[in-house]
């Protein structure tokens, strides 16, 4: 960020860094403070969505179909190049492994012992506002989706998006293959251009606090979750929770500019690299904040173990 054309866009960069840091750390904890009370103080039970609600199935009861291609707020040119799967199929296999994770609390209320799901009944439940109400972006690795958010009035634009519809973001990768590193670095730049949270999932080795996921996908989590989730407590609840599809017509339809930089400063670097440091001192905990890690991959981790594969609760850092 150098030279005439990005002074000014430098300097706001710089000077309000800082704020945004402290800010995303008083959102980041208003957050953990409702998961833990969703999971431990008041815990969600299970079977409190049917099996055939939208976030169960990702079908749209207006539309007739499933909701997230048309949740796509923006996405780039696919690449002429490349031998890539079609935008269409990323975007179901993505929506329909978050909507897995909502099926695990179908009608488990008091389930115990084998038949217990893995993970609370509440983290499941975030996993379908995450799928069926977040607005989606489409890019093809993180160096392009990092040239179009430090744009600022691509930055503009999503706040506006955030603003009216109170929504999650999810930004999903065309290109299955990455390094840990640089998967670490975007969310890490995400989170120096934003006061939200940012995580990494995808098919590899856990990234920071990442999880499991079809293509690699970062949330940037606005925080709108907890009104869809704590209104399953209310009678009313499934179906209030239940959004309408986006009017794609409504939103980023400017001439942004995709050549601001396509790098990360040395902040944002630090941030990564002390993410990463912090993580790895969790020892077999990992990335996993809110559960404990051995339990829920327990069966995993024996399998490796018989196979003579050492349990890596993080991706190490050059990893490919």
């Amino acid at each position: 960020m150098t030279g005439d054309p990005f002074r000014t866009d430098a300097t706001k960069y710089w000077f309000g860094l800082p704020l945004r840091w402290a800010l995303q750390m008083a959102h980041n904890g208003k957050g953990i403070l409702r998961v833990l009370d969703i999971i431990h103080l008041r815990p969600m039970g299970g079977g409190l969505l049917p099996a055939s609600h939208p976030w169960m199935t990702g079908i749209c009861p207006t539309l007739g179909r499933e909701i997230w291609p048309n949740n796509v707020i923006f996405r780039t040119p696919r690449p002429a190049d490349a031998h890539l799967p079609e935008d269409r199929q990323i975007v179901h296999r993505t929506g329909e492994f978050l909507a897995s994770r909502v099926r695990s609390s179908i009608a488990t209320p008091g389930a115990t012992g084998p038949y217990a799901p893995k993970m609370p009944h509440a983290i499941n439940y975030i996993h379908g506002t995450s799928h069926y109400n977040s607005g989606w972006m489409l890019f093809d690795d993180f160096a392009e989706a990092t040239s179009y958010f430090t744009d600022p009035d691509f930055r503009r634009e999503v706040y506006r998006f955030v603003a009216a519809e109170r929504r999650e973001i999810l930004i999903v990768f065309r290109r299955p293959e990455y390094r840990a590193k640089d998967f670490a670095l975007f969310v890490c730049t995400m989170r120096s251009l934003f006061c939200w949270f940012c995580n990494a999932n995808g098919p590899k080795k856990r990234v920071l606090w990442g999880n499991a996921a079809p293509y690699p996908t970062a949330n940037l989590i606005t925080g709108h979750w907890m009104a869809d989730v704590i209104a399953l407590r209310h009678p009313d609840g499934p179906m209030r929770v239940v959004r309408p599809a986006i009017d794609e017509n409504r939103w980023f339809q400017g001439n942004y500019t995709p050549t601001r930089r396509r790098s990360t400063t040395w902040a944002e670097y630090l941030l990564a690299w002390v993410t990463y440091q912090r993580v790895r001192v969790r020892g077999p905990r990992g990335g996993m904040f809110f559960v404990d890690r051995r339990r829920v991959m327990a069966d995993q981790i024996a399998r490796k173990a018989r196979r003579g594969v050492a349990d890596e609760p993080i991706a190490r850092w050059n990893e490919d």
